[in-house]
């Protein structure tokens, strides 16, 4: 069972996010809390998949991660903060921080970050102060990321779907996104949708172009920011695309 922990001091607000993420994998076990459950002087520690821990810049946010790692010892922290001055106040991101949303992000974004991370990757808004080094630090990385209906490895897409319309991507450059996002390297990405690696890498720096960014990490991001799946089913975080999808598009 995946354990997933809400550090949220508003009480409607933090009970407004466990709501929204009971969907997000078929087995999960959800459990809110206020900053007081961080500093109890007597709990025992607790493991925990994932915690999304609620900041603001007036907070000590280095202490309040530390306080987080202490109490629920999860394996991956997501941020929940109103802009990106938080990610230019924790230089260099600790490793365990995988995720940052911004409150005034759409829900899925937070559903689809949430699964990213748990998959074993990151997922960040692009912030202007970081360095190139940074935003290349900071791409999605999925080559060992376990989903949660586990298989071997997730078929190559035939079809692309009304995503790309959406998008403004061709149907080639939404197949390549999506391999991207689930961490294939530009060879993988080639051989699966049998192209060379020069037109792999065409097609993302063509993709990159059209959704504005310069990044892996950045394309996924704005991708889901306006409500893309990526290949996930709408339950259960399935990273297929739904076959009755496919049948009807190649209808």
């Amino acid at each position: 069972m995946t354990t997933i922990i809400v550090v949220e001091p508003h009480a409607i607000l933090r009970m407004g996010i466990v709501q929204l993420l009971s969907s997000v994998e078929p087995d999960i076990n959800l459990e809110g809390f206020d900053y007081s459950s961080l500093t109890q002087p007597h709990a025992e520690q607790r493991q925990s998949d994932l915690v999304l821990l609620s900041v603001c810049v007036a907070e000590d946010v280095d202490d309040l991660i530390d306080a987080t790692q202490r109490r629920y010892d999860p394996r991956s922290i997501i941020l929940l903060s109103e802009n990106n001055n938080v990610q230019a106040r924790i230089r260099p991101l600790p490793k365990l921080v995988a995720g940052h949303v911004l409150k005034n992000a759409a829900p899925e974004v937070l559903q689809a970050s949430t699964r990213l991370v748990l998959a074993g990757g990151t997922c960040f808004p692009p912030s202007p102060s970081w360095t190139a080094s940074e935003a290349e630090r900071n791409l999605v990385q999925y080559e060992e990321a376990k989903w949660a209906l586990a298989e071997s490895a997730p078929r190559p897409l035939k079809k692309a779907c009304e995503e790309s319309a959406m998008l403004g991507l061709t149907p080639r450059q939404y197949e390549v996104l999506v391999l991207l996002a689930r961490g294939y390297p530009m060879k993988m990405v080639g051989r699966h949708l049998n192209i060379s690696v020069a037109t792999a890498k065409a097609h993302t720096e063509t993709l990159y172009q059209r959704l504005n960014v310069h990044n892996r990490n950045a394309a996924v991001y704005a991708a889901i920011s306006r409500g893309a799946k990526l290949g996930w089913a709408s339950i259960g975080g399935n990273p297929d695309l739904n076959q009755n999808d496919e049948d009807k598009s190649a209808a």
